[in-house]
């Protein structure tokens, strides 16, 4: 998608919240949780990624490092632009940003329903069977890089 630019920021950056917002409206709302009601005193250890369409922000992931490994965590991309690519941006750019920090692999617990997603990306489940988290079915899932 044309327009797209990926930052990197911090918790003291004005788009964290934005990140915030967007993360409870696609991944906690629909599953009746509120984000506000999670501790999120570690999220400014990890390093965040945003997407912009110009400057609106559209799209947001973080990862956390231990050692020589990434997780990657809370994506999530405005419903009404999902399918245009932007998570494949996302991911992209948090992978060599991971390469930057001259890390060995990323791991990461997928949504059922988001498998195929990663799957096309390189990543493979590590976890059989599902287990559950925040009540639905996640799958661990990892690529070397």
């Amino acid at each position: 998608m044309e327009g797209i630019t990926i930052q990197i920021i911090d918790t003291e950056n004005s788009l964290y919240q934005k990140g915030l917002q967007l993360r409870n409206e696609v991944l906690r709302k629909p599953i009746g949780l509120n984000i506000e009601d999670e501790d999120l005193n570690d999220e400014v250890n990890q390093i965040h990624l945003v997407a912009l369409l110009y400057s609106e922000l559209v799209g947001v992931v973080l990862m956390k490092v231990d050692g020589k490994t990434g997780k990657l965590r809370q994506m999530a991309v405005k419903p009404e632009i999902q399918g245009k690519h932007i998570g494949l941006q996302l991911v992209k750019a948090l992978e060599l940003h991971a390469i930057d920090l001259n890390l060995d692999q990323i791991k990461l617990h997928a949504r059922h329903y988001a498998l195929g997603f990663y799957e096309k990306l390189g990543y493979q489940k590590t976890s059989k069977p599902a287990f559950e988290e925040v009540g639905m079915q996640h799958y661990e899932m990892a690529k070397k890089l």
